[in-house]
């Protein structure tokens, strides 16, 4: 059976124009309609909040506001963080608990099995309602029976990072893991090295009993020389641009993301950032960054990476 999946850093839905918009997010996913979809920098507002310092102030719910325009009917939100922007360079942030995750999974398993890890309980001397969360997201057109999360140990001082893993029933009924992740921002990789080491483990950790397969997608803020990648590879993680033998470039979306209009369109898709890997009985019949040059470049500093997956 074919299954297309694609991973897309929305960036909080905040485009290389600086403007806020799910629509254009939504736009850009139903363009190429994608079975799942992994989502990072996602935001889930109760109030209107500032969440990031790059964000703007809103009160969505974008992961569920992404699937119902996309059409997808299931969803999981896991945050990594509460945070609110306080000025223009400098944020404040608290623990998450299991009780801020949100879902949307089939109505028709009322026993499916949610394995959300907690980290510290909320600050309770902080109103955390004035509090954004932000985190990663899993939209699928196929039911979602199972979710597990795991939270990177803090790299020194840097945000909080986590992991989610999602298990999806099929049509023809075989179940496969979807795991998505949003890695550290370390410039020379030793952070990513770090949550990518615990990765592995925690992929590792997915296999049993009638699972035929684990695909993992995510930002791993690292091109395809840093040791993160190549640690994977070592683990047995198959990256679908092997089939392709194409570069795959993600980031920027679009040269002024980086300030870089005026050199011209050199910089566009620099860096390849966003990957999917395989393991276990799955392969890729075509592997590509969903581009129309238009909305694409405009809704994120990224673009969405995207495969053709057969599951045997």
């Amino acid at each position: 059976m074919d299954v297309k999946v694609a991973t897309y850093n929305i960036h909080s839905c905040i485009g290389t124009d600086n403007l806020y918009s799910t629509d254009r997010i939504a736009a850009v996913i139903k363009g190429d309609q994608p079975d799942v979809v992994c989502l990072q920098e996602v935001e889930v507002n109760h109030s209107p909040t500032k969440t990031r310092v790059w964000s703007q102030r809103h009160e969505d719910d974008q992961p569920a506001l992404i699937a119902a325009k996309v059409g997808l009917k299931y969803h999981v939100f896991v945050p990594a963080i509460r945070s609110k922007a306080e000025s223009k360079w400098k944020e404040s942030h608290q623990h998450v608990s299991g009780l801020d995750a949100s879902r949307s999974i089939s109505v028709t398993d009322s026993n499916a099995k949610i394995n959300l890890s907690e980290r510290q309980p909320l600050n309770t001397n902080i109103d955390s309602a004035i509090y954004g969360k932000f985190g990663i997201a899993v939209l699928s057109k196929f039911p979602i029976l199972q979710i597990k999360s795991h939270y990177y140990r803090r790299y020194e001082k840097k945000t909080q990072r986590n992991a989610i893993a999602c298990l999806i029933e099929l049509p023809n009924r075989k179940q496969v893991w979807v795991v998505n992740t949003h890695l550290g921002c370390h410039f020379i990789g030793r952070e990513q090295a770090q949550q990518a080491s615990e990765l592995a483990l925690f992929v590792h950790s997915l296999s049993g009993a009638g699972i035929c397969a684990v695909i993992i997608c995510g930002d791993f803020n690292s091109p395809p020389w840093f040791s993160c990648i190549r640690g994977l590879k070592r683990e047995g993680l198959r990256d679908v641009w092997q089939t392709t033998r194409k570069f795959g470039g993600t980031f920027p979306s679009h040269e002024q993301a980086i300030g870089m209009v005026s050199i011209g369109k050199c910089f566009r898709k620099l860096l390849r950032l966003d990957y999917i890997f395989l393991s276990g009985f799955v392969g890729c019949k075509i592997a590509y960054v969903y581009d129309d040059c238009s909305v694409a470049s405009l809704a994120s500093d990224h673009l969405p990476v995207c495969a053709v997956l057969f599951i045997e």
